[in-house]
C-alpha cells in the first residue's frame, strides 16, 4: 500500500478553501481531525494537543 488509506478516501472531496492561506492540503486535516476525535479527543484544544503527541 502506497498511500494511507484514510487520506485517500478524502481525496475526491474539492478543496473550496481559497488559496490563500491553506497551509495544509484538505485530505491530510480531515484525515488527522478524524483519527483524533476516533482516538477520544473532544474540541481544538484537546486535538491540537494529541498532534503535538
Amino acid at each position: 500500500m502506497s498511500e494511507i488509506a484514510i487520506i485517500e478516501a478524502f481525496s475526491r472531496m474539492p478543496d473550496r478553501r481559497r488559496k490563500q492561506g491553506t497551509r495544509h492540503s484538505l485530505q491530510l486535516c480531515l484525515a488527522l481531525f478524524t483519527l483524533g476525535v476516533t482516538a477520544g479527543n473532544q474540541g481544538f484544544l484537546a486535538l491540537g494537543d494529541w498532534l503535538k503527541s
